[in-house]
């Protein structure tokens, strides 16, 4: 691959991957601007309300002189404070007591930058803790619509990162595997199977090293409480119970979750693969044409390729009618020996064989299924026959002003071919 092409494609990925940060800061931004405001407010009616909820309480117990009444009063009070579960529930309870305790405090900002920026990453990322919501309506609308285009967005760039982790784990086995590997469906099945035990492993080491790393910032965690919150982060189940409260080692927190997504996301394919496998596994392939690939960007069918190929190379359509490919394609998988089949001149795979730089075999895909073709006399066995060449285009013999192989054979075919 030539170093203009590396260049170009390194550029497109990481104008992805800083699309998907720029994204991610901005939407943090735009929740801090929009439920900063909201929130004082909020703080405000709820510190007036809960000073009128202490004076009518005691109030009402230094008036009374009943036991019963007070005990009451407790019990409802305990009972609503029972139904704290979690500790975000215990936060907000312990922030309104000392409200209540402490009329003077000062008020503290739950949407501060940093927590912003978390929020809008649950998002992309789908986990949705819970510690923060958007209150607001203009804030919520803002949500769907900044979730719509960012949760695909985000989705798009951590597949695109792993298939550049497949990449390194294929090339970690085949340095285990130093013989080629005979494409049978259990070997091949085995091979699948390796792989998902290696991600798996990756994935187990992972949130084993980091759950060692997370209390070294989020004191309050032990290593098994580590492991639990890396677990249900890394698969998006994200229940709400454990979440990040140091916002100054937020970075480092988000980097984290990012590639234990990102390994999460490798190991669902490779299952997938598996499960793919095992649903295919002693079923015959059929109707190769009509199956679509994507190829240099674009999205053709197996039947479009293979004709443009074989007319690239001088075979008549003809011909590769005769050809089963459902057949053919099935062999090649199951690793059997294929049938061969004369469809050239004899001169003709000598002829490519000592001249190769007269042979133009590139692919133009653009052109794959537009292409328009007619058939002119060429060489062969019998002037009966024709090939396919291809109009408006380039033609599959390069001009060139030395003599060649290919100049005697046509000058010796036009001879014969040409009326007296």
């Amino acid at each position: 691959m030539k170093m203009k092409n590396i260049i170009r494609i390194i550029i497109c990925h990481l104008a992805l991957y800083c699309f998907v940060i720029f994204y991610i800061v901005g939407g943090g931004y735009i929740f801090h601007y929009l439920e900063g405001p909201a929130e004082e407010i909020k703080y405000v009616k709820m510190k007036e309300r809960l000073n009128i909820i202490k004076n009518m309480f005691v109030n009402s117990v230094t008036l009374s002189n009943s036991s019963d009444f007070i005990e009451e009063c407790l019990i409802k009070l305990l009972s609503n404070l029972s139904l704290t579960q979690t500790p975000y529930d215990t936060h907000d309870i312990q922030e309104a007591l000392s409200i209540l305790i402490n009329s003077n405090q000062q008020f503290q900002k739950r949407w501060t930058f940093e927590s912003s920026i978390l929020f809008a990453f649950t998002i992309l990322t789908t986990i949705g803790y819970g510690n923060l919501v958007p209150t607001s309506k203009g804030s919520q609308i803002f949500t769907m619509i900044y979730g719509a285009i960012g949760i695909p967005l985000f989705l798009i760039t951590i597949a695109d990162l792993g298939r550049f982790f497949k990449t390194a784990i294929l090339y970690i086995l085949q340095l285990f595997f130093k013989r080629p590997i005979k494409k049978t469906d259990n070997q091949r099945f085995l091979r699948e199977i390796g792989e998902v035990i290696l991600v798996a492993l990756f994935f187990i080491g992972f949130i084993a090293a980091g759950s060692a790393i997370l209390p070294l910032w989020e004191s309050d965690l032990t290593y098994f409480q580590s492991v639990y919150f890396s677990y249900m982060s890394l698969t998006t189940i994200g229940l709400g119970d454990i979440v990040p409260r140091r916002m100054d080692f937020l970075l480092p927190t988000l980097v984290y979750i990012t590639i234990g997504f990102w390994l999460t996301t490798a190991l669902v394919e490779q299952l997938a693969d598996v499960f793919r496998l095992v649903h295919y596994y002693g079923r015959h392939v059929s109707n190769v044409k009509g199956i679509t690939v994507w190829l240099g960007g674009r999205r053709l069918s197996v039947g479009s390729l293979i004709q443009t190929v074989c007319r690239r190379v001088g075979m008549s359509d003809h011909i590769v009618g005769q050809i089963n490919w459902d057949k053919t394609l099935d062999q090649v998988l199951n690793g059997q020996a294929l049938e061969s089949i004369p469809i050239f001149p004899w001169h003709f795979p000598d002829f490519i064989e000592r001249d190769p730089p007269l042979i133009d075999s590139s692919l133009d895909i653009d052109e794959l299924e537009s292409a328009y073709y007619y058939t002119v006399p060429t060489i062969c066995n019998s002037p009966d026959h024709n090939i396919q060449m291809r109009r408006g285009s380039r033609s599959i013999i390069r001009n060139d002003s030395r003599h060649s192989n290919l100049s005697l054979l046509l000058n010796e075919e036009n001879e014969i071919s040409s009326p007296e």
